[in-house]
This record gives C-alpha cells, sequence and structure tokens, in this order.
C-alpha cells in the first residue's frame, strides 16, 4: 500500500478544518437547550452511554467526517469523566438520588464539545490530530421523518468505531447501526438508542463472541429499562435490529418486525425474520406460556394490544413478549453493494427490491454520500 503523501495530508486536514468552522460558526451561548434531553434521571453505570449518545447527537449537524467520528467521542467521554470525578454537580451529579439530572449533563457535554471543536480552529492543535486509518468504516447515510404521528418514537444509531470510543482493546474496526422502532412512548426506543452498544462493549462475551455479547447486551438493556420504567416514569417498548460489522463478518440481532436487508449485485437477501405474531412458532410459545392473542383491528394482538411477539420494554406483557433476540453471522467477501436497516414505517409502503432500486439510483447520482 502507497505512503500518504503531503497532499493526502493536506486534504484531511482541510476536510477536518472545515468541519471545525462550520460547526463553531453554529453555536449560539445563549442557547440552554440546544438538543432534547432525556426523560430520565441517569445512574453511574449509564453515565458512559449517555455521553456518548448525546455528543453522537450534537456532533452529526453538520455531519462529523466519519474516520473522525470515534477519536472525538472518545475524547468528549474522557474529559466529562474527569469534570464528573472532580466537579460531579458541574455534570448534574445529585448526592441524595446518586444520579445525573439529564438537563445538566446535556449542557456540560455540549459546553465541552464547544470547547474542543474551538481547541482545533488552532492550526497547530489541528495538525495533532490522527490521519485517517487504512481501515475505513462504511459510509453509511440515515433519515427518519415522524409522518403523521404526534411524536417521533423511533431512534436510529451510527457508530462507525465502537472500539475507539468505549475503548474496547481490540484492533479491529468495529461499526454499529441500529434502528429501534418505540410504541407506546419513545423512551424505550431511546435507551436503546443510548445504552445498547455500551452494554454490547461492556459485555464479557464481546469481542471474542459477538453472537452471545449482542444477545447479553440486548438482555441487560431490557433489565435496565424495566428496573427504571418501575422507579421513573418511562413506558413503552421498543422493535429492534443490530447490525455489528466486524472482521468481515456482518452480525445481526432483533427483536420485533423491523427489517434488515443485504444486497449484493442486484440481489436482495432479507436477513430479519421478523417476531410476528402470523409466525406459528411465535403464537405458540406465547400461549404456551399462559398469554392470550386477540384481533383487534385487522391483527392479531397480545392480550388484544401489542402486534409484534417479541420487543424491549412493554413490562406489561412479560414474560410473552421476551426481549431475546434471534441472531445471524454472514461472512462478507466484499462484493456486497449495501446494507439497509429499517422499520416498518418503511416496508408498509416499499417493498425490498423497489428499496434497493432506490439506493442504487442514490448511489450512482450521489457516489459520494
Amino acid at each position: 500500500m502507497a505512503a500518504k503523501t503531503s497532499n493526502d495530508l493536506v486534504d484531511y486536514l482541510g476536510e477536518y478544518r472545515r468541519y471545525f468552522e462550520e460547526f463553531v460558526k453554529k453555536i449560539n451561548p445563549e442557547d440552554q437547550l440546544p438538543m432534547k434531553v432525556n426523560a430520565y434521571s441517569i445512574t453511574e453505570t449509564e453515565l458512559i452511554g449517555e455521553i456518548i449518545y448525546l455528543t453522537l447527537q450534537y456532533i452529526k449537524q453538520p455531519r462529523c467526517p466519519r474516520n473522525l467520528q470515534g477519536y472525538l467521542v472518545r475524547l468528549v467521554l474522557q474529559e466529562i469523566k474527569e469534570l464528573c470525578e472532580k466537579q460531579p454537580e458541574e455534570c448534574g451529579f445529585k448526592l441524595e438520588t446518586k444520579s445525573y439530572a439529564p438537563l445538566k449533563l446535556m449542557q456540560a457535554v455540549t459546553s465541552k464539545v464547544n470547547e474542543i471543536f474551538t481547541r482545533y480552529l488552532d492550526n497547530s492543535r489541528l495538525a495533532m490530530l490522527p490521519p485517517p486509518s487504512s481501515k475505513l468504516p462504511p459510509l453509511a447515510r440515515s433519515a427518519a421523518l415522524k409522518n403523521g404521528k404526534r411524536k417521533m418514537e423511533d431512534r436510529h444509531v451510527e457508530i462507525y468505531d465502537l472500539h475507539t470510543i468505549c475503548n474496547v482493546q481490540n484492533d479491529s474496526l468495529a461499526s454499529y447501526f441500529a434502528v429501534f422502532d418505540g410504541h407506546g412512548g419513545e423512551d424505550a426506543a431511546v435507551y436503546c438508542a443510548t445504552h445498547l452498544h455500551q452494554y454490547l462493549a461492556e459485555s464479557i462475551y464481546y469481542p471474542t463472541d459477538p453472537e452471545r455479547a449482542l444477545c447479553d447486551a440486548f438482555h441487560t438493556t431490557d433489565t435496565r429499562f424495566i428496573e427504571k420504567e418501575r422507579t421513573q416514569k418511562v413506558i413503552g417498548g421498543t422493535t429492534a435490529v443490530c447490525v455489528l460489522l466486524l472482521d468481515k463478518k456482518l452480525y445481526i440481532a432483533w427483536v420485533g418486525d423491523s427489517l434488515a436487508m443485504l444486497v449484493k449485485r442486484g440481489k436482495v437477501e432479507e436477513l430479519v425474520y421478523p417476531h410476528r405474531l402470523s409466525r406459528y412458532d411465535e403464537s405458540e410459545r406465547i400461549q404456551q406460556m399462559g398469554g392470550m392473542l386477540a384481533f383487534n383491528q385487522g391483527t392479531v394482538r397480545v392480550n388484544g394490544v401489542l402486534a409484534v411477539s417479541r420487543a424491549i420494554g412493554d413490562v406489561q406483557y412479560k414474560p410473552y413478549v421476551t426481549s431475546t433476540p434471534d441472531t445471524r453471522c454472514i461472512s462478507l467477501d466484499g462484493t456486497e453493494d449495501f446494507l439497509i436497516i429499517a422499520t416498518d414505517g418503511v416496508w408498509d409502503f416499499v417493498n425490498t427490491y423497489d428499496a434497493a432500486m432506490i439506493v442504487y439510483v442514490a448511489i450512482r447520482e450521489y457516489p459520494g454520500g
């Protein structure tokens, strides 16, 4: 592989500088609520995931260079953790509850991001940023649309370098992408988007056994959300499709009816067998556990209400609606074109073939993303 030339270095530093300049230009020091905060207080075990989530949300407009995302998020995480240790009250820590206030923590994180990004307007500091790795993360694009809902209950996550962000001691590049389709409120989807990748990286099975680690992360996320549901005003449930790209393998874990599809040379392979009550094995499992299935609004539902057979959250439907995911591992040979992950809000109106053709057209018209 050829060594990087001075022109290459100028190119990546120029990209970094343009990003920081555009970001700093939009900072409004008078804005005390630059982004939405979660509805629940944050425990010590949830702190890392919360800082990561807040940082990812804040730096995505303008879009952060994908090869820089992991380094910047890790830097913010380190400096906020130091602040929490030295001046916990500045991060919203409340001694009486041993938890962090979401608004105060959000303000600390956004202030820290502003401070760090402003530093990099200095050329001497900018030049110290790492050049792009030879292991480039995949190009990804995402979109979300509320449509006719009163509130947006879905969430998605794009993490290009999970190991750098979560300080996983492994040289492989790991990228993580997920969609969460909330129902009965946004809280479960928000909690999953904030913490599931945290619990994945923290699992004792990661990175040696990614499929088992994903199952472990789903269980931990569900358990801790239900604990929070019992002590705080959080409600609802969510489907989930999580994809981990690691060592030329694609690991998929899911609950519910959101879908993932891999497109290769114009052929579509559906990766997810959705957890719907139309599946005999799922309806049989629920009935054998003592659950009731009833027809309502044109479809069979658990207790006449919930249309999926597996989900995270939904404490009122436990144990029938389990959070145990199905998983798959697919070896990649480099001829794959792209992966699509989406909630049923897409698949209710677009079939998988048409979705693939739409993406092919977009790639042709906008080859750089």
